[in-house]
């Protein structure tokens, strides 16, 4: 503190005028790999709804850009088949029984 109180009030100024950029700056950056590192880390497949990958699994309507469903490599074909068992389990899901709403309702 005493150092700071000495110098004059332009070398306080200049000290702390850079702290953000000097602080934030490196943090953005590496925000920007990160982000950038786990985009590329994702398989072409991980944002379709679950319509889609039911049928790139049957091959219907696949666009020539992207390989067949059987020429994946085995790390992409486990994780498609981990995605379309998350919409399997969620798509049927057991019906609603309106009768058991009801009776549960004060």
């Amino acid at each position: 503190m005493k150092k700071n109180k000495r110098a004059s009030l332009g070398t306080r100024f200049w000290r702390y005028k850079w702290s953000g950029p000097i602080v934030f700056a490196p943090l953005i950056i590496l925000g920007v790999f990160t982000w950038a590192y786990f985009e590329n880390e994702k398989e072409f497949f991980t944002a379709w709804s679950c319509d889609t990958i039911e049928d790139y699994l049957l091959n219907i309507d696949v666009p020539e850009r992207f390989p067949l469903h059987n020429e994946l490599t085995d790390n992409q074909h486990i994780k498609l088949h981990k995605i379309y068992q998350e919409c399997v389990d969620t798509k049927f899901t057991p019906d609603i029984n309106h009768e058991t709403l009801l009776e549960d309702m004060p």
